[in-house]
């Protein structure tokens, strides 16, 4: 078994409200996708890495074979439904709850590992010019540092 020192989670910007179905990125890939119906899908064994981080300012092989990755279809921002007008409070909410089930799981097999937005990643500018920590993802954080 692979050493897992992170987990990624890669979401949607605030203001992509495509309802499009959620797959892979091409020239991306995750462990696990959490559709926005709140399935969560298994595409890559943890067992292997993926090549989800990208670009010439990151330790490609560093931060790929020790993470695993999440794509979250949505955003991770609080009060995602107001910005997204087709989906609803509970859907949202669903969402959410199976994202923190699947960390919970995570956590249980990796405690150390940290749970990273992929945005906050240094080096970032990749995917989005200066982004401090996310609250959405220290929200999510606390959250999780709530439950068993």
């Amino acid at each position: 078994m692979r050493k897992i020192e992170y987990i990624f989670i890669d979401s949607d910007r605030p203001s992509d409200n495509s309802q499009s179905p959620c797959y892979d990125v091409p020239g991306f890939r995750h462990h696990f996708i959490v559709t926005r119906e709140g399935a969560v899908v298994n595409t890559t064994d943890i067992q292997y890495p993926v090549s989800l981080i990208q670009g010439p300012n990151y330790d490609r092989d560093k931060y790929n074979n020790c993470s695993i990755c999440i794509r979250y279809c949505g955003s991770l921002q609080p009060n995602a439904w107001l910005i997204d007008r087709d989906s609803s409070c509970s859907a949202v909410l669903g969402q959410r709850a199976a994202l923190l089930q699947l960390l919970v799981k995570l956590r249980q097999h990796f405690p150390d590992a940290k749970i990273l937005g992929l945005s906050e990643l240094d080096g970032r500018e990749l995917y989005c010019k200066n982004v401090i920590v996310s609250d959405a993802m220290n929200l999510l954080r606390n959250e999780l540092s709530e439950l068993p």
